[in-house]
């Protein structure tokens, strides 16, 4: 088997590699800090991130997603700066840095400002102070959006909102507050999709398409996210990352056609763990395959040809920075697309 040494960033339109070499990538999510009871002026959690960077390194994936809420941003901050916020986060991912693997990030609900919708009226302490928003995505775009972050997202969501492809995958990420909030672009998602040609699809942002704990999340708008739903199947993407909730939960949900997509929520990248109840809005529409509310942790994704395994690794002993993979599940690509 010849040996493919680099992949390409860019549009997702390119030749897909049928034959590549086994190849990893890992996605991480919601690394800010748990600023309640304790003094965390750094707004990120420096011990668990610095463990996952070291644990990725040494993993050596192509590249690493994030599916945001980076820094605590615009809230239990302390005071910091935002700049230095997103400072003090490449600080703590030094490792992954300096081994030159590209990190693709979206912004999450502490990337870009309060919950307006479900919580209504929004409670005075959560009113930033005014003009803040615009430094908190300035200080974003300046320190996390990378010289290779692709700008071929939507007119108002340039290095925010984009594809890339790397060798046989298409990856897109999707900023979920740019067009309001809980809601993507899908006229440019569509056309993303119906131009990828690469056997296998990846799919990221922060909130979760359907509902675990968060009641802020995509199916705010049932409609649009059932479109957004269906338009990853039909498309031949099998899963769909994001974070928010601050737990690790991998769920099996068909689309309207029946394809088979994984909703993998994980969110255990530093933030305050959450227990959840284990019930779905979506009742039955949903079927849980693992879950843990207990540990913090990342995914690590192999691609094999037309297979993908996915697991999540989590530190199980942190002092000791132990790790232990919890959950392991392999899918495969559509063996026909239809656009």
């Amino acid at each position: 088997m010849a040996l493919v040494i680099a992949g390409a960033y860019g549009n997702a339109n390119n030749a897909s590699a049928e034959h590549c070499t086994i190849w990893k990538f890992a996605v991480i999510s919601d690394t800010q800090g748990d600023a309640r009871g304790r003094d965390n002026i750094s707004c990120i959690n420096n011990e668990i991130l610095e463990s996952i960077a070291e644990d990725i390194a040494a993993e050596k994936p192509d590249l690493v997603l994030v599916s945001g809420d980076l820094v605590n941003g615009w809230i239990r901050n302390g005071g910091t700066e935002y700049a230095v916020q997103y400072k003090n986060w490449k600080n703590a991912m030094k490792p992954v840095y300096s081994l030159g693997i590209k990190v693709f990030a979206v912004r999450g609900n502490h990337d870009s400002g309060p919950e307006r919708l479900v919580l209504t009226p929004l409670p005075p302490h959560l009113e930033p102070t005014p003009g803040s928003l615009d430094l908190l995505k300035k200080a974003f775009e300046k320190t996390i959006i990378e010289q290779y972050t692709p700008l071929n997202g939507p007119e108002k969501e340039m290095g925010y909102t984009y594809s890339i492809v790397h060798k046989n995958a298409c990856f897109i990420g999707l900023d979920q507050y740019a067009e309001g909030q809980h809601a993507v672009n899908q006229k440019w998602l569509d056309r993303q999709l119906s131009e990828n040609r690469q056997i296998h699809l990846f799919v990221f942002g922060h909130e979760p398409a359907f509902e675990t704990d968060h009641k802020d999340n995509l199916s705010f708008y049932p409609e649009k996210r059932d479109r957004f739903w269906d338009s990853i199947g039909k498309a031949g993407g099998r899963i769909y990352f994001c974070g928010h909730d601050h737990f690790y939960n991998r769920a099996l949900i068909p689309d309207g056609k029946g394809n088979r997509i994984w909703q993998i929520i994980g969110g255990t990248g530093g933030g305050r763990l959450r227990k959840w109840s284990g019930s779905y809005k979506e009742g039955a529409r949903v079927k849980c395959e693992f879950h843990n509310d207990d540990l913090h942790g990342y995914i690590l994704a192999a691609v094999d040809g037309r297979d993908v395994k996915v697991e999540w690794k989590a530190i199980v002993d942190v002092p000791a920075r132990k790790w232990q993979i919890l959950d392991a599940f392999t899918c495969s690509a559509a063996s026909h697309i239809t656009h």
